[in-house]
């Protein structure tokens, strides 16, 4: 069953943070990271996703922002549409206290049957 929610808040406080992690048995599709600069400075941003083990040791593979500027009283929006699998994380980092990270998605059943895979469970992926 797919439930559409918020998928994490943070405000990392010049620090990383783990703004989501796929439980146990789902899968997720995110709708937007929304990220918001309530300073008049502007800021450094870095987000990476995937699973734990690229981030903490392949993390250069793991980055889909690293340094992005966001001006002050400015936001923007990330990850449409990226697709992530049970235990996968987002983790945000930013370089003021003033960053507002917002993730919307829905989450589903991970393990699902389709009428075409008779009754087996194909995880979700249709073949």
């Amino acid at each position: 069953m797919e439930v559409i929610k918020i998928l994490g808040q943070a405000n990392p406080k010049s620090t990383s943070e783990y703004l989501y992690i796929v439980p146990e048995g789902k899968g997720c599709v995110i709708s937007s990271l929304n990220i918001l600069n309530m300073d008049i400075y502007d800021s450094i941003i870095d987000i990476q996703i995937g699973s734990i083990e690229n981030i903490d040791n392949n993390t250069e593979i793991t980055y889909v922002e690293y340094g992005m500027l966001i001006y002050g009283k400015c936001s923007s929006q990330r990850l449409k549409g990226a697709t992530l699998a049970a235990g996968d994380i987002v983790l945000v980092r930013t370089n003021t206290d003033f960053i507002s990270f917002s993730l919307f998605g829905s989450e589903f059943d991970q393990n699902f049957s389709y009428e075409g895979d008779g009754g087996g469970g194909d995880y979700g992926y249709g073949y």
